[in-house]
């Protein structure tokens, strides 16, 4: 296989045909299309989405491995109002690798088990893994390999981290009820900004581990659209949660809907906060890194390994593991010169690293597929 002529001639269509969160059909046409050419027996529309699953099947019994690729893209608001929908995160390349290692894979063969692409959706507003994980995709699954377009200052072109730990993260928003009076007559009134001002400042006190890296912020503050001689009666407040601990956040989010809540009654307001979005921190599996760091270094050679890395970012990939707790999975970071930085409009990378980490998966998903099924 010509992997330079690959990458040339598929990421520029699919960076093209950029589509936000669940409308994403022209690139699950696109993909469905290119693995069915291949020999693999594909469902598109998987769990009502535009979800597409592609099974290459040994016909011997053993392991399934899945590879993950996401689909989506980011919009970007242009001067005119409109949204303009780019690859800024991305996902081309990794739909990019995929398709490329999905095609040496049905050139090669497999010895035994099969191969699952699993071209998931909405990966940008987190909620796209746990639509694959209600469809089933994954409930055969024995591995499953995600990974990720690294910036510069955490993985150089040639280089692959063998496993990304992400952090948790959670976005919460609360809607604060107080009660409307003039401006000369607080004493009638609850106001709204006041009892915000005081959840943020019990916020931002809240104890975290260190260790962890937890953290809390406020990160929308709206309210008082009214009159400037009118006590403001309704306030939204947002906060951004991380940690790198599934634990501490599960208690960081029960703390804040706390504070929300009963800070609102201390001052006679009215209060409710719920969850946005979530994603779980990243578990490793020891004995899959370790695999994983072995397939680095055979392609690579050392210079091309990079252990481990963290990173502050949240990715719904870690769903998998969270509801499938005997998955083993391993989330895969790839040096590609990224600059300046991902979600950024100008966001590019040096294309020619998506080779490496075509070889470097293809080689990982045949060792993996020499194990004993897991279950």
């Amino acid at each position: 296989m010509d992997l330079e002529g690959h990458i040339a001639r598929v990421w520029p269509q699919l960076h093209a045909m950029a589509e936000p969160a669940f409308k994403e059909v022209r690139t699950a046409s696109f993909l469905a299309g290119f693995l069915r050419k291949l020999g693999y027996k594909v469902e598109e529309g998987v769990g009502g989405t535009t979800a597409v699953v592609a099974t290459l099947d040994s016909g011997v019994p053993g392991p399934v491995v899945a590879l993950r690729t996401d689909m989506d893209c980011l919009l970007f608001k242009q001067d005119d109002g409109t949204e303009k929908p780019i690859h800024a995160c991305g996902h081309d390349g990794h739909m990019t690798i995929a398709l490329g290692v999905a095609q040496l894979l049905a050139e090669q063969g497999l010895k035994q088990g099969k191969v699952k692409i699993l071209c998931q959706p909405a990966e940008e507003i987190g909620r796209g893994a746990l639509e694959l994980l209600k469809a089933g995709a994954l409930q055969d699954v024995d591995y499953a390999l995600g990974y990720h377009l690294m910036p510069k200052d955490m993985a150089r072109s040639g280089q692959i981290i063998a496993q990304i730990n992400w952090t948790a993260c959670t976005l919460m928003e609360g809607e604060i009820r107080g009660l409307a009076a003039h401006g000369s007559q607080p004493h009638l009134g609850v106001n709204a900004i006041d009892v915000g001002a005081a959840i943020v400042g019990a916020v931002n006190a809240l104890p975290t581990n260190p260790l962890l890296g937890g953290s809390v912020k406020t990160t929308r503050f709206l309210g008082g659209a009214g009159s400037l001689n009118a006590i403001c009666d309704k306030v939204n407040i947002g906060f951004d949660l991380r940690s790198t601990s599934n634990s501490e956040m599960l208690t960081l989010r029960q703390r804040v809907s706390e504070i929300v809540i009963n800070t609102a009654k201390v001052y006679g307001a009215e209060a409710q906060c719920h969850i946005v979005g979530t994603c779980p921190a990243a578990e490793a599996d020891p004995s899959l890194q370790a695999v994983t760091c072995e397939a680095i270094v055979e392609e690579l050679g050392p210079e091309g390994l990079i252990p481990a890395a963290s990173i502050t970012v949240g990715e719904d990939f870690n769903f998998f593991k969270e509801q499938l707790p005997q998955l083993k999975t391993a989330s895969l970071g790839i040096g590609c010169d990224l600059v300046p930085r991902l979600h950024d409009p100008d966001m590019c990378f040096d294309h020619g690293a998506l080779a490496p980490a075509i070889k470097v998966l293809t080689r990982l998903t045949h060792k993996l597929l020499q194990n004993q099924p897991s279950r």
